[in-house]
């Protein structure tokens, strides 16, 4: 059967591992393919399968002009596994990179205008296994981007296999049914179709020039003049009103910030990735009106390969920005895609090339971009806040410092961050850090931490987590008055920052105004939903404030093992049966006894 456009060979090419349909999976894959495009498109598709391992693509054969011209498809369906990725493979090598090559040099190009202005590829992946950290770079740095994928995969613990047409949803981790997915590959397939048969045209090469009589002619340009002049009055009173609303709708002000992916050949550049979101994170922060997840949640799925609607459930966005980093000689590459969590689609893409030493451009640049697409106004004056270059080792100390420090491994994290102001001692980022590290490990003397707070005002006197830092020195100094002061400086610098906002919890409601310390606090966990930190604050400021039943629901939720105030709360509600069961959990002896009294 030829393909629904003359220029092509195929509509579909089918692009797998032959190890993986040993079991039947792909054939049955594809005919349920073909039932749903039967149901989906009026055309018949055409659909290039080997079903035939002897069919001239055994894995040691050459390629032939016979599958040159079965790749000249449409679209290109690759069945990634985890043996797909191997490019010393036929399929990765002669297929996947092949096709990639070719629809960049053909008329039309790999990514395609849909008629609702979204790009897509035509490189339309189907996973059937998550794959390993390697094998995704390898994707991504062929494709130049983050992977998109259609998920057929069924989990459960120590599970990775794909997804069959008998299994049930609920028994999934993944939630995901086999006809469903089956159907998103099939309307995807389509929106590709119309966009080949109806391409986006600008509206002056539509209109096509017909033989009329003169007198129809001007008839036609009276009607056409009288339409367009109502349009044009329309459009002067509604345009601006219309087009605000509709992209309010369309656009949810909230949005998070993934660690950008490494995609150097030498994978040495994972710093530089994480230091890029980091700033732009900062940036965006500045922002009116728009949620901005902190780092610490975001930076929580890096590395892991999860569909983006769980990620943005988990973090309570509509909207994601992901993008990458290549370094080639002194040259960078940064690539950035503004994605709707909803169904997948880009709001925005851009590549940027800087020399390495201008990156701080890129980042602003970046920021701006997003924050235009989302129709939001950066405060004026809105910028990265490090314009100090970087020595590459103290950078990746600090990176790795900052991970651990938001995993609360405290040790670990003070170990990295000394080492990283020992290579370079100008960065207020690192010392600043530093100082909340040593408050968080509760050394007797807060020298240290008072010596890294100093510097990092001396080097960065506008950054607000220095004043936030002060604040939390002295609060647990009992100075209580300049802890105030401290507190509402960084308030006013950035009231988005949630580090900020739960420290603020803790001085307000050390000062007796409890509702702003209770608000500070959940706002805090609503920006940063995936640090212990925020909800241990939050749960701590909610039991000052005498909300015992939800300190135990937060406790529990969150497996917060704070377990004298657990237990407080239990004896405050009256629940001295559940109070005296876990009473065994207080390590302190000491302590230990002294709540048994209160049960006696």
């Amino acid at each position: 059967m030829p393909s629904i456009l003359p220029s092509f060979e195929y509509d579909i090419f089918i692009s797998y591992r032959h190890n993986d349909n040993r079991s039947g999976w792909v054939t049955e894959f594809v005919k349920a393919l073909q039932e749903e495009l039967a149901a989906t498109i009026k055309e018949p598709v055409s659909i290039y399968f080997d079903s035939n391992p002897n069919d001239g693509l055994l894995e040691t054969h050459n390629v032939d002009k016979s599958l040159e011209g079965k790749l000249k498809s449409l679209i290109f369906i690759p069945i990634l596994s985890q043996t797909y990725c191997d490019p010393k493979s036929f399929a990765w090598q002669h297929e996947f990179v092949a096709f990639n090559k070719l629809t960049k040099e053909d008329q039309f190009g790999r990514d395609i205008k849909l008629s609702n202005g979204n790009l897509a590829s035509r490189i339309l992946p189907i996973k059937i296994h998550d794959l390993d950290a390697e094998d995704k770079a390898t994707i991504e740095k062929e494709i130049g981007g983050a992977l998109r994928a259609i998920e057929f995969i069924y989990k459960e613990p120590g599970v990775n296999r794909p997804l069959k047409s008998t299994d049930n949803k609920t028994d999934n981790q993944n939630k995901t049914d086999y006809r469903n997915q089956v159907n998103k590959v099939a309307n995807a397939i389509k929106e590709i179709i119309i966009a080949f048969k109806n391409p986006v045209q600008n509206p002056s090469t539509t209109i096509k020039q017909q033989s009329t009589p003169n007198h129809q002619k001007s008839k036609t340009k009276f009607i056409l003049a009288g339409a367009i002049a109502l349009l044009i009055i329309a459009g002067y009173f509604l345009y601006p009103k219309y087009n605000s609303v509709a992209q309010q709708e369309e656009i949810d002000k909230s949005i998070a910030v993934l660690p950008f992916v490494d995609l150097s050949q030498e994978q040495d550049m994972e710093y530089l990735g994480d230091g890029v979101a980091e700033e732009i994170i900062n940036v965006l922060a500045q922002a009116q009106n728009l949620k901005v997840i902190a780092r610490s949640s975001s930076f929580q799925f890096k590395g892991k390969n999860q569909d983006l609607r769980e990620i943005g459930r988990q973090l309570g966005v509509s909207t994601i920005l992901e993008g990458s980093v290549r370094k080639f000689k002194d040259q960078i590459r940064v690539t950035a895609q503004l994605i709707n969590v909803a169904d997948g689609s880009h709001y925005w893409s851009r590549n940027m090339d800087k020399k390495t030493d201008n990156l701080f451009e890129i980042q602003d640049a970046i920021a701006r971009e997003v924050a235009e697409a989302m129709q939001l106004t950066l405060q004026s004056g809105a910028t990265t806040q490090r314009k100090v270059k970087w020595n590459e080792e103290s950078q990746k100390l600090y990176q790795q410092g900052r991970y651990f420090y938001d995993r609360l491994d405290d040790s670990t994290a003070n170990d990295l961050l000394k080492r990283s102001v020992a290579l370079d001692s100008n960065q207020a980022i690192s010392h600043l850090y530093l100082s909340f590290n040593s408050s968080n490990l509760n050394l007797a003397d807060s020298l240290i931490s008072d010596l890294h707070l100093k510097k990092a005002f001396s080097l960065d006197p506008q950054l607000t987590e220095a004043h936030t830092a002060a604040a939390l020195n002295y609060l647990q100094a009992f100075k209580f008055d300049k802890a105030w002061n401290e507190i509402n400086i960084a308030l006013s610098n950035g009231s988005n920052n949630p580090v900020t906002l739960r420290n603020a919890g803790r001085v307000y409601m050390a000062m007796g105004k409890s509702a702003e310390a209770v608000a500070f606090a959940r706002k805090a966990v609503e920006l940063d939903p995936l640090q212990t930190r925020s909800w241990n604050y939050l749960s701590e400021i909610l039991y000052c404030d005498r909300n015992y039943s939800e300190v135990l629901r937060i406790m529990d939720q969150q497996q917060i093992d704070r377990y004298i105030r657990r237990f407080s709360c239990l004896v405050l509600l009256s629940k001295f049966k559940e109070a005296r069961e876990e009473i065994h959990l207080i390590k302190d002896l000491e302590v230990r006894e002294y709540m048994t009294l209160l049960l006696d």
